[in-house]
Formats: structure tokens, sequence, C-alpha cells
């Protein structure tokens, strides 16, 4: 069994305490594949302890908006100073101790940030995205098309992808990236959800195939 740390989205609960915040969904899709997860806690002031322990993966989970100086223009929506502290501590120390990194959604475009990239907030798509429908989206390097789920708002545009990463997927109509890979810092990223529902058995397959590849995982069908 692998071993994966895993961000938390920072939140408040009914009482306006602050929680850290995982989707079960998470869970469920990476112990069916023999990830044992690892939820590292925002509110945590000790930050060394989270690698007194062997772990081979990092994943950066989506929800919610960066920091205003990662995007093309400002904005002034909520942020998670915390998340994003201990998020950028964890992805530059596993990428200097080769470890890999899965990001998600806002997980990708954190990672794209932190290497010179930047994001488009609330993109003015042409063909618009509502959020829960899948859409299409063209394979790089094989030139098909797959369905994907939507759960963003905010994007990533090929002139605004670090140089660092190379475009797995790319949203035609839209012309932006919806998921990269840098083999050089063992880093995969999607701006979908893999452990999310999807319309299409072929897009969850190949969001499946994708990690266990990238992770040295024999492939399943499950």
């Amino acid at each position: 069994m692998l071993h994966a740390l895993i961000t938390q989205r920072e939140g408040h609960n009914m009482y306006g305490k602050s929680t850290d915040v995982l989707e079960a969904a998470y869970t469920e899709f990476y112990e069916s594949m023999g990830i044992c997860l690892h939820p590292v806690s925002n509110f945590s002031q000790n930050y060394d302890y989270l690698f007194d322990n062997h772990y081979d993966l990092l994943i950066v989970t989506g929800g919610g908006t960066l920091h205003p100086r990662h995007y093309v223009t400002p904005h002034k929506a909520e942020l998670q100073p915390r998340r994003d502290e201990k998020e950028e501590k964890l992805i530059m120390y596993c990428v200097e101790n080769n470890i890999p990194v899965i990001g998600v959604c806002r997980g990708m475009q954190h990672i794209n940030a932190l290497f010179g990239g930047k994001i488009s907030y609330s993109a003015p798509f042409r063909v618009p995205r509502p959020r829960g429908v899948d859409h299409m989206v063209k394979l790089v390097n094989s030139g098909r098309y797959i369905k994907i789920n939507n759960f963003h708002s905010d994007c990533i545009y090929p002139e605004n992808l670090s140089t660092m990463f190379y475009p797995i997927a790319v949203d035609e109509e839209n012309d932006t990236i919806e998921a990269f890979v840098s083999p050089a810092l063992s880093i995969l990223a999607f701006q979908w959800h893999p452990e999310r529902y999807f319309e299409s058995e072929e897009g969850r397959l190949f969001s499946r195939h994708l990690i266990q590849d990238f992770l040295g995982i024999p492939r399943d069908d499950s």
C-alpha cells in the first residue's frame, strides 16, 4: 500500500470556528487504488513532523481561490492563507525530494502559479462550462477526445502555463489547459476531478489509468 499526504480546504463550521475540510470522495477514490491518505491540517504549527514518516506522494486538492498575486487580474474572493502556506511548503519539499505530486483543480492552479504560471479568474469562456456538466477535451499526444467533469470557473490559458509543464489535455473550444505533467518534477495535475462522478466511463477510466501509470501502479478497471 502507498501512503499519501493530502491537503485540505480551510472552512468554518456552523459556530464560525475554523475547520479542515476533505471530501469523502478523495478517500474512497484513492483507497480503491491501494493508497492510504494522511490529511494535513492547515492549523498545525508543526510542519517538520509531516516527514518524520515516509510518504509516497502528495495530493493537492481542489476548492476555493488562491491569493490574487497568482492571477492575471486581481480578485476579491475569500482566501485560505494557512492552506496556501502549507501547500507551498509541501509542494516544494516534494519536488526537492523527488516525491510525486498530484494536483486537482485548485491544486493544479497552485502548482502552476508556484512555478511561474498565472491563473485567469472567472474566465469568460467562449463556450460556457456549467458546473457539474461534463465536456469534451482533446488528449494532446493522441488527438483522441474524451469527456471529463467540470467543477471550476477559473482556468489556465496556454500562454499562462508555466514553462516547466507539458499539456496533456486541452479544451479546444475555450483554448484552456485541462491537465499537465512534468516528468522531471514528478508532477501530474488535472483541472477536472478524477475522484468525482463522470458521465462518461471512458473519462473516469482515463483519469484512473493516468494516475496509476504516473505512480507505477498496475492498471485496473474498477
